[in-house]
C-alpha cells in the first residue's frame, strides 16, 4: 500500500477514474480502495484529487463501481479532516441515495460511510437535512446483522443534536430502535441503547 503511493501510483491512479472503459475504471478503483485502507494514504490520496472523481462514480450505473467507490469513501472518511471535505464536496446526496441499494454490501458501505462523517458536529446536520433519516430507520429492520449496527450506531452519532431528536422520533425511529435492543449482537444493543438514551433526554 505505502509502496505503491511512495512510487508515484496516485496521480495515474486517480486519472484513470475518469476513463471511459468501466474495466479500467473499476481497476483503478480497486488499487485505491486497498491503499485507502492505510492510515497515512487517506491524506494523501484527498490530497492527490481523488475525491471529485470518486464522488462521480458513487452515481454510477453500474453496482459493482458504486460498491468499490462506496468503500473507498467509507474508508478515507475515517480521518477527521476528510470528513469536512467528502461532504464539502457533495457526498452526500449520493450516499444517501445508496442506502436504499438493493446491493445489501452496497447498504453497508454507505452506512459506514455516514457513521464516520456523523462523528463531525456539521456534518449531524447536514446528513438530516439531506434526508438521511428515513433510509437509516429504514436499515433499522434489515436482515443483516452488520447493516442494522452501522444503522443504529449512525443514529446514535446523529441524534447528539438537540434538533435531530425530535426528527428521529418524528420519523418513527423509536419503535425499531427498541426492537434492536433484542438484538444478539451486543454493539448493536449498545448503539441502540446509546440512542435512545440520547432521545430521552430533551
Amino acid at each position: 500500500e505505502t509502496a505503491l503511493v511512495h512510487e508515484g501510483a496516485l496521480p495515474p491512479l486517480v486519472e484513470l477514474l475518469q476513463h471511459s472503459d468501466d474495466h479500467i475504471v473499476e481497476q483503478a478503483l480497486v488499487t485505491l480502495r486497498n491503499i485507502s485502507v492505510n492510515v497515512d494514504n487517506e491524506v494523501k490520496m484527498v490530497h492527490a484529487g481523488v475525491l471529485t472523481p470518486l464522488i462521480t462514480l458513487l452515481r454510477s450505473p453500474k453496482t459493482s463501481i458504486q460498491e468499490q467507490a462506496c468503500g473507498t469513501v467509507r474508508n478515507l472518511s475515517v480521518n477527521a479532516d476528510n470528513k469536512v471535505m467528502i461532504v464539502g464536496e457533495g457526498a452526500l446526496p449520493p450516499l444517501i441515495k445508496l442506502l436504499q441499494s438493493p446491493v445489501e454490501r452496497i447498504q453497508e458501505h454507505a452506512a459506514g460511510a455516514l457513521r464516520n462523517l456523523s462523528v463531525n458536529n456539521d456534518n449531524k446536520v447536514k446528513i438530516v437535512i439531506e434526508g438521511a433519516l428515513p433510509h437509516l430507520i429504514a436499515l433499522l429492520r434489515s436482515r443483516e446483522e452488520s447493516i442494522r449496527e452501522l444503522a443504529g450506531w449512525t443514529l446514535r452519532n446523529l441524534a447528539v443534536n438537540a434538533e435531530n431528536k425530535v426528527l428521529i422520533v418524528e420519523e418513527g425511529g423509536l419503535v425499531p430502535l427498541i426492537a434492536l435492543l433484542h438484538s444478539m449482537n451486543e454493539r448493536a444493543q449498545e448503539h441502540a441503547a446509546g440512542a435512545l438514551r440520547s432521545l430521552s433526554v430533551n
